[in-house]
């Protein structure tokens, strides 16, 4: 496996595990009573990981963009299942819209860790250390 490869990968990941992890989210006094006030909250979530998916696509590495892909599909699902179904200690949002939301999340989650495996897979470079080490360790 070639090094810049690896270390691309393995530092979107825990990019992502740090970003996600680290946030305080304080609604500044704000509370959301409606659900659609509660999927406006989440939406515009999902739009501000959209962006940064965007930017790291342009500003990073392959590798680093799909480690960033696995880490976000892993937390995604296994977040939900495990610490919102499992142990139910918080859901997605406060209201009833959880019980619908969450499977998409899951849903999703799983499809973005097997993309970004897949993706990854399939680089140039993925492909170029893969021939290598088959013709070393054929010597």
């Amino acid at each position: 496996m070639h090094t810049k490869r690896l270390l691309g990968f393995i530092s979107g990941y825990f990019s992502m595990s740090i970003f996600l992890h680290s946030i305080k989210a304080y609604a500044m006094g704000v509370q959301l009573q409606s659900a659609g006030e509660r999927i406006g909250a989440v939406g515009t979530g999902l739009v501000i990981l959209l962006l940064i998916m965007i930017i790291l696509k342009k500003w990073f590495s392959p590798s680093f963009f799909h480690g960033f892909l696995v880490a976000t599909g892993l937390f995604l699902s296994f977040d939900i299942v495990v610490f919102h179904w499992f142990f139910h200690l918080h859901r997605i949002t406060s209201g009833p819209e959880a019980n619908w939301l969450e499977p998409i999340f899951v849903v999703f989650g799983i499809a973005l860790f097997f993309y970004g495996l897949k993706r990854e897979k399939t680089t140039k470079l993925y492909q170029e250390t893969a021939v290598n080490e088959n013709v070393y360790s054929a010597k």
